[in-house]
């Protein structure tokens, strides 16, 4: 026996050591400590089984023969009460033997093997001050163990118990890796989806998008989305249309679900009593999944999937799916949120246009009277009731003019305004522009000047880049504290015709630059304080540039030496 040759047996286990220590494979070390042990300690049979909470795994046995035979089976601690030895080495963490195990206290599928067993010697593998599993060697002739083979045995059990161990955490530490590129993935899949979807503004396109990447991530065949409104579900989008807007009752199972935050499962078994007119869509599935999409604790939103084979959600989709619903959720909030800020703006253009319409008519009949009696067709005036209707004709007409202003900006606001496209000349619109400016620059003694350049050819609505640069010319024309100076001049800036005005008036200071283009923005300053001015010029300047494919913006501005405001229009075909 190996007690008899100390040298020898030290060597052996020496050996033992090295060859278990060298796989970090559980199932690899389980083999080698088995087919080691049992040799080392002259055994006909050894199992290796893994003690876990108040349970033993019976991992495997080996045999002399070389035969390995993987078990399996799952046993509570309570099971060895009625075998001693085995109580015996588990408490007191010592290898314990001294005869055979009781066969008739053994599991059934264990009484066969355990009759022909002589000797046994149970050898706990210790970890950490406990046990961890257990080595069972068996002699089949009547040569028993004994105090000789105990420093083999106790050498053995602890070898055994710390490569087992390191192996078990080597498996955990492998599994737990795994698990965390499988969650960075499905985080990856869910930023992906979501990013798809948040490439969408329109809420049905939303709709569209949410529908098709809820249901590639668990493999549906079919999928709808609704808004849930008390204990009942509004349908918002399917695939086809069908159903839109109907109203249904829910499920109390999957309404408590869902209120708590949780996806909720059905078999079709489960899915009963469908509503009268909602069976003939149901009927073709055979698994439904609901997934609820909430912000902030509120449930906005309903997935419901339905897969028309009988086999359960794969449990990492459905987790993938609570992911990618909580961005998706707060995508649906926000088009939802934009839809009505959208709807909101349309009603507010169109009560404007309407507002403006009627307000415009009985100016032109004031306008009309006024000028009629200026006219004398109602008789002569005395000079003083002269000098006031004529400065009510002049109000009005000025009334008139902020009237079409803002008919332009509720056309404009409500995508009515269409641009018409045609080539014409930079130079031309220019010189008009200034013709047009020319009298009011003579009352402030102004001086435009028309710089020298290329007189290209744009792509753009005449009328709207007059519109564009009589505002601009009138601003530099206000905006002053002398007689200005302005020049205009047109360049080619590469598949654009870059137009700027440039004037040595007030200037805008630097905090007023990012809001002048805004609707009714007036500069800050003293000067632009007290200038008349609906401050809806450059708004809608901008928005005409825009409506041809153009910019306008501020180039340069310093406050009292002046500005440069550069209009970009696309450059015609030759």
């Amino acid at each position: 026996m190996l007690a008899e040759q100390p040298n020898q047996d030290l060597g052996e286990l020496i050996q033992i050591a090295l060859d278990v220590a060298g796989s970090l494979d559980p199932r690899e070390v389980i083999a080698r400590i088995l087919e080691r042990g049992t040799h080392a300690v002259q055994a006909d049979r050894a199992t290796l089984s893994s003690l876990v909470d108040d349970h033993v795994i019976i991992e495997a046995t080996y045999g002399r023969a070389g035969e390995l035979t993987w078990v399996g089976q799952r046993y509570s601690l309570d099971y060895f009460g009625g075998q001693p030895l085995v109580q015996k080495a588990i408490d007191t963490l010592q290898p314990a033997f001294g005869g055979r195990l009781a066969a008739d206290k053994a599991a059934p599928e264990f009484r066969q093997a355990l009759a022909s067993v002589r000797h046994v010697a149970v050898v706990p593998l210790v970890h950490g001050g406990r046990a961890v599993g257990m080595l069972v060697f068996s002699r089949y002739e009547d040569r028993s163990f004994t105090a000789a083979d105990l420093a083999a045995l106790t050498l053995l059990g602890t070898i055994s118990g710390l490569a087992l161990r390191n192996a078990r955490l080597f498996e955990e530490g492998k599994a737990a890796r795994e698990r965390a590129d499988q969650a960075v993935a499905r985080l990856r899949e869910a930023a992906e989806a979501a990013e798809d979807v948040a490439s969408q503004v329109q809420l049905d396109a939303v709709l569209r998008r949410l529908l098709q990447r809820a249901g590639a991530s668990v493999d549906a065949d079919g999928t709808s989305l609704a808004r849930l409104e008390g204990s009942e579900m509004v349908i918002e989008s399917t695939p086809t249309g069908e159903l839109v807007g109907t109203r249904w009752p829910l499920m109390p199972k999957v309404l408590a679900g869902i209120t708590q935050g949780h996806p909720v499962e059905l078999t079709a078994a489960e899915y009963t009593g469908a509503p009268e007119g909602l069976e003939a869509v149901v009927q073709p599935y055979r698994r439904f999944l609901v997934a609820p999409l909430a912000v902030g604790g509120e449930t906005i939103g309903l997935l419901a999937m339905g897969r028309k084979t009988d086999e359960p959600f794969d449990p990492a989709a459905v987790q993938s799916l609570q992911q990618f619903s909580t961005l998706g959720a707060l995508l649906l909030r926000n088009a939802r949120l934009i839809a009505q800020a959208q709807v909101a703006e349309q009603a507010k253009s169109e009560f404007m246009s309407i507002a403006v319409h009627e307000l415009r008519a009985p100016l032109t009949v004031a306008s009309g009277y006024l000028g009629m009696a200026m006219e004398g067709a109602f008789g002569d005036l005395r000079p003083a009731l002269r000098d006031v209707l004529s400065t009510a004709q002049r109000k009005t007409e000025e009334a008139k003019l902020l009237a079409d202003e803002l008919l332009t900006v509720a056309r404009l606001e409500g995508k009515v305004l269409t641009p018409i496209a045609e080539p014409i000349s930079v130079m031309g619109a220019m010189q008009e522009a200034v013709a047009r400016a020319g009298p009011r620059a003579g009352l402030v003694k102004a001086t435009i000047t028309i710089e020298p350049g290329e007189d290209s050819r744009v792509l753009a609505d005449r009328a709207m880049v007059g519109t564009i640069l009589d505002n601009l010319l009138n601003n530099a024309l206000t905006y002053t504290d002398h007689a200005p100076t302005i020049r205009i001049q047109a360049r080619r800036d590469a598949d654009q015709v870059a137009i700027s005005v440039t004037d040595d008036g007030i200037g805008v200071a630097s905090a007023d630059q990012p809001r002048i283009f805004e609707r009714f923005a007036r500069g800050t300053d003293r000067v632009s304080r007290e200038k008349p001015g609906s401050g809806l010029g450059l708004y809608l300047s901008r928005g005409l540039a825009e409506r041809m494919g153009g910019s306008l913006k501020v180039e340069a501005s310093q406050p009292g030496k002046g500005s440069t405001f550069v209009l970009r229009l696309p450059l015609a075909a030759s």
